[in-house]
């Protein structure tokens, strides 16, 4: 059975308790961490005013260490020890466990609650800010060796993944209940446990970049809609279905690519378009000669009544009224 220890600075004079541990922390957590970061763990800044206070319980498990840190309000601050290199430490799965924490790397930031976790790249220099003290488990995870792991983890760490559902919920259990039967684990099964706890972490990563290329699809796919409506705004006969032709999609894809905009839906934002034209065009000095009428038919409404009704429902008066307005 793997064994897992506690230590303490809490008994320890308050002077001390910081200098401590700093180096328990470089013991204990960066024993997997290379040499030269183990010796440089990075800076520690206590806050709050009051004595600095942390426990620290760690075991190994497989090839991984696997910590619980609980201290006193602090920001922890990594640097990278010789300045433009990366090191070659392994990576660091950080679960929240109480309060809130924020992490910085790589020109990210993000927000730990309890359960929400992420991985964060020891090789590169990173932050952790828990202005309300902490209470997290830390697994320090292997460097693996195969390129397009290496490329998905470059591209997930330091992104908040949301321990409340999905794979990502799936890593929290798992790691939370490895934390707790720690020392009911044979030894030999902490190697099967490491590697379904860094393949799912894996898998909510890849799950991530998914849904981060999905949104950024749909959010092109959408401007390339409403370019379209821009462009034929004026044509009486728009709708979704002519949008779909001219865009070369589905007219479904059109009522999914408007299903979170605040304005409505495709109809409702073509006419918002047009009543926002139209209301420019009446004030207009140079529309002076124009009708009301000729102005809607214009920007593609058909007939004066259907115009008028939503265009007081929309600006709140009349077009005539709001014409008049100075």
């Amino acid at each position: 059975m793997p064994s897992r220890a506690y230590i303490s600075v809490n008994t320890l004079n308050p002077a001390e308790r910081l200098p401590q541990w700093r180096h328990l922390v470089s013991k204990h957590l960066g024993q997997n961490l290379g040499e030269e970061l183990a010796h440089d763990p990075g800076h520690w800044e206590p806050e709050g005013g009051s004595p600095f206070t942390g426990t620290l319980e760690y075991g190994a498990m497989g090839g991984a260490h696997l910590c619980r840190l609980v201290a006193a309000p602090h920001r922890f601050v990594r640097p990278v020890v010789r300045r433009g290199e990366v090191q070659a430490g392994p990576l660091m799965l950080v679960m929240q466990q109480k309060a809130v924490s924020f992490f910085e790397q790589n020109g990210r930031t993000g927000q730990l609650e309890p359960g929400d976790w992420c991985v964060l790249d020891t090789g590169r220099p990173f932050a952790l800010h828990n202005p309300s003290g902490c209470d997290q488990l830390v697994l320090t995870l292997p460097r693996p060796g195969d390129a397009t792991l290496v490329d998905l983890i470059a591209r997930g760490s330091a992104r908040r993944c949301d321990g409340r559902s999905g794979t990502s919920r799936l890593v929290q259990t798992i790691l939370g209940e490895a934390y707790r039967q720690f020392d009911r684990v044979p030894s030999h099964a902490t190697i099967t446990l490491l590697d379904a706890i860094s393949g799912m972490a894996w898998n909510a990563l890849q799950e991530f970049k998914d849904d981060h290329a999905r949104e950024q699809h749909q959010g092109a796919h959408l401007l390339r809609i409403k370019a379209f409506i821009e462009n034929h705004l004026a044509d009486p006969e728009l709708s979704p279905g002519t949008i779909a032709q001219g865009c070369a999609c589905s007219v479904r894809s059109i009522y999914r690519a408007f299903s979170e905009e605040p304005v409505g839906s495709a109809m409702d934002f073509i006419w918002h378009r047009r009543i926002a034209e139209c209301a420019s065009a009446l004030r207009n000095p140079g529309n002076d000669s124009l009708s009301i009428t000729e102005i809607a038919l214009a920007w593609g409404f058909s007939s004066s009544s259907h115009f008028s009704r939503m265009f007081k429902k929309s600006v709140g008066v009349s077009p005539k009224l709001y014409r008049s307005q100075p």
